[in-house]
C-alpha cells in the first residue's frame, strides 16, 4: 500500500480479525441488525427535510450484494484530440514530464480521434485550399492535413512508453462518387501498422450524425453501418482480427427529435455485427455559456441517466447485445467551458459521470480530454488540473466490480456509488469497498454509512477532496494540496482514519473517496 501512510493504524490489527467459531451467530446476528438498519434507513429519508443546515444521510450496502456490473479493467480511459496532430511540434508527446502524467492514468485506452479524424490523410500529400476551413460549431480547422509516418510512430510510442492502449480514428469521409467509403488510405495505415507490430484499436468516423452541419456532407447510417463491415473485413485480412473496433460515435443522444438514438439503432442495425462496443458522445454543457452554478447544479448532472436510458434503447431496438461506451465526454462542448473545465468545480461532473455510467453498465468512459481544450486534464504548463487528481485517485481506490448502493436520493446533492476496492489498494489482503461520490449543497453533510459488513477491528478511511473556491487551479486531500513530488512520482495519499461506527461529516461542495477495510461483501471477497 505505497499510497497510504499506515503509522496511524497498524496493519497487525487485522491478524485476529476472522472469528471461525462464531460464523452461525455472527450469521444470525447480520439478519438482525440489518432488519435494523433497514429501518434505520427509512427513519433518515423521513428526517432529512428537517436538517437543512447540515443535512443527514444513510447508505446502506447489503452484505449479500452481488456485483451488479464489472466495466473494462481500462474504464476510466481519455482522448487526445486529433487536431493536435496538425502541430505536431506544440504535441508533447516526447516530453517525459507528459509520459509520466499519462503513465499515473494507466490502465486506458488513449483515442486519438475527434472532429480532424475525418480531415487525416495518412502519408499521403493533400490539396491545401486557399483558405482554412471552419467548423461552424466551434469555429476549428476542418481542412484536409497530412499526418506523416515518423509522426504516427510518435504517437504511438508515447501510448507504449505510458502503457496505454491506443485507438485510432480512421476517416471515414474518404468517399467515392457513389457514397462508399474508400479504403485505399486506411489500408495504408493499417498495413504500416501492422508491419511495426502496432498494438492498435480502430473507430471509422466521427460523429457521423452531424456531418451535415460540420462539412455539408451526409453519410446515411445503414452505409456507414456496411463500411464498418467493410473494415472489419480489412482488418482481419491484414492481420488485426483481435483488434476491437468501436462505433458509430454518434452525438446528439437524448435530443427531443431522437435523430442521434435513431441514427445509432440504423447504424447497429446495418454493421453486421462489425463493433464489439456501441459508442456515443456526451456533454452536459455548451462551453460557451456554461457558469459555475451549472456544474453543481443537480438538473444538469441528471441528464446523463436519461441519455444514457436513451442509446440503451437504441441498442435494444436494433436486436443487437453489446455494451456502450462513452467514447467522448465531457462537461462541455465546443473546447469546454474557460476558467470551469480545467479547475476544481468540473470534478463534481466528472465523479459523478464515472460512479453513474459504472452504475448503469457503461463498460468504458473516454475522458476528452488529457491534453488540449480547456477540458484538458492537463494543461500546456504540464501541471495536472484538479480532474487529474480525481482519476487518480479513482483508479487508485475503485475498481472494476460494482456493487448496488442504497441511499435516500442519488439524484439531488448528495451522491454516491460504491465498488469493491483494487486488490492492489487493500492492506494486508483484507476485503475492502470504496464508497465514492459528492456532496454539491452549500451545506456540510453528515454520512452514516450502515450494513451488516463490517468485521472486527474494521477502519474506514477518509479522503475528502476540496478547493478553496470553485474555480480554483488547486485541488486538497484532507486539506493539503495535491502535488507531484520534485521526480513526477504521486505523494502520499494519506486518509484520516475512523471507526465504522463515527458519523462522516462531509464539507460543503466536496467529492469524497470512503474506503472501508474489513468489509464482508460478498463481491468483494478475494
Amino acid at each position: 500500500m505505497s499510497y497510504f501512510e499506515t503509522k496511524f493504524w497498524p496493519r497487525n490489527q487485522y491478524q485476529n480479525m476472522e472469528e471461525p467459531n462464531g460464523n452461525i451467530c455472527r450469521s444470525i446476528c447480520k439478519s438482525i441488525i440489518a432488519g435494523f438498519f433497514m429501518a434505520l434507513f427509512v427513519m433518515s429519508v423521513w428526517n432529512v427535510s428537517f436538517h437543512r443546515s447540515g443535512k443527514s444521510y444513510v447508505v446502506l450496502l447489503d452484505a449479500s450484494s452481488q456485483m451488479v456490473h464489472r466495466t473494462s479493467p481500462r474504464f476510466l480511459s481519455f482522448g487526445l484530440d486529433s487536431s493536435l496532430l496538425r502541430d505536431m511540434k506544440n504535441f508533447p508527446i516526447n516530453d517525459e514530464r507528459f509520459v509520466n502524467l499519462a503513465r499515473h492514468l494507466s490502465p486506458a485506452f488513449v483515442r486519438i480521434g475527434g472532429t480532424s479524424a475525418d480531415c487525416l490523410f495518412f502519408n499521403e500529400t493533400v490539396v491545401e485550399s486557399p483558405e482554412i476551413r471552419r467548423n461552424p460549431v466551434d469555429g476549428g480547422d476542418i481542412s484536409n492535413f497530412t499526418l506523416t509516418d515518423t509522426d504516427y510512430l510518435a504517437i504511438y510510442d508515447f501510448t507504449r512508453k505510458a502503457g496505454l492502449r491506443m485507438m485510432f480514428d480512421i476517416n471515414v469521409l474518404i468517399r467515392t462518387s457513389d457514397n462508399h467509403w474508400d479504403d485505399s488510405n486506411a489500408k495504408k495505415i493499417i498495413a504500416f501498422s501492422k508491419g511495426h507490430e502496432m498494438e492498435i484499436d480502430w473507430q471509422l468516423g466521427n460523429e457521423p450524425n452531424s456531418f451535415k452541419l460540420v462539412f455539408d456532407r451526409a453519410v446515411p447510417a445503414a452505409q456507414l453501418g456496411k463500411d464498418y463491415f467493410h473494415l472489419r473485413t480489412l482488418l482481419n485480412a491484414l492481420g488485426y482480427e483481435s483488434s476491437i473496433l468501436v462505433g458509430p460515435e454518434a452525438n446528439h443522444i437524448g435530443d427531443p427529435d431522437d435523430k442521434g438514438v435513431n441514427y445509432a439503432a440504423e447504424f447497429l442495425e446495418n454493421e453486421g455485427h462489425s463493433v464489439e462496443f456501441a459508442t456515443w458522445h456526451q456533454y452536459y454543457l455548451n462551453g460557451r455559456e456554461a457558469t459555475a452554478m451549472d456544474f453543481i447544479n443537480p438538473a444538469v448532472f441528471n441528464r446523463l441517466p436519461a441519455e444514457i436510458s436513451s442509446f440503451q434503447r437504441a441498442i435494444n431496438s436494433s436486436g443487437r447485445d453489446v455494451k456502450m461506451w462513452l467514447s467522448e465526454t465531457s462537461s462541455a462542448y465546443g473546447g469546454g467551458a474557460p476558467e470551469l473545465s480545467d479547475r476544481y468545480v468540473a470534478g463534481f461532473l466528472w465523479l459523478d459521470k464515472l460512479g453513474y455510467s459504472a452504475s448503469a453498465g457503461v463498460n468504458v468512459v473516454v475522458r476528452q480530454s488529457l491534453f488540449g481544450g480547456y477540458y484538458a486534464m492537463v494543461g500546456h504548463d504540464l501541471v495536472p488540473n484538479p480532474d487529474w487528481w480525481v482519476s487518480v485517485l479513482f483508479k487508485t481506490l475503485v475498481s472494476e466490480r460494482v456493487l448496488h448502493l442504497e441511499s435516500a436520493n442519488n439524484s439531488g446533492t448528495l451522491r454516491f456509488y460504491a465498488h469493491c476496492t483494487p486488490e492492489a489498494s487493500l492492506i494486508s489482503g483484507v476485503p475492502a469497498v470504496t464508497i465514492y461520490g459528492v456532496n454539491l449543497d452549500v451545506h456540510r453533510a453528515q454520512v452514516f454509512i450502515q450494513g451488516s459488513w463490517m468485521r472486527k477491528n474494521a477502519k474506514v478511511l477518509l479522503y475528502i477532496l476540496t478547493g478553496e473556491f470553485l474555480k480554483s487551479s488547486e485541488i486538497r486531500l484532507n486539506g493539503d494540496i495535491l502535488k507531484l513530488k520534485p521526480d513526477g512520482s504521486l505523494p502520499p495519499f494519506t486518509p484520516v482514519i475512523i471507526d465504522p461506527s463515527q458519523i462522516i461529516t462531509l464539507p460543503p461542495l466536496s467529492m469524497a473517496f470512503i474506503v472501508a477495510h474489513g468489509a464482508d461483501i460478498r463481491a468483494c471477497m478475494p
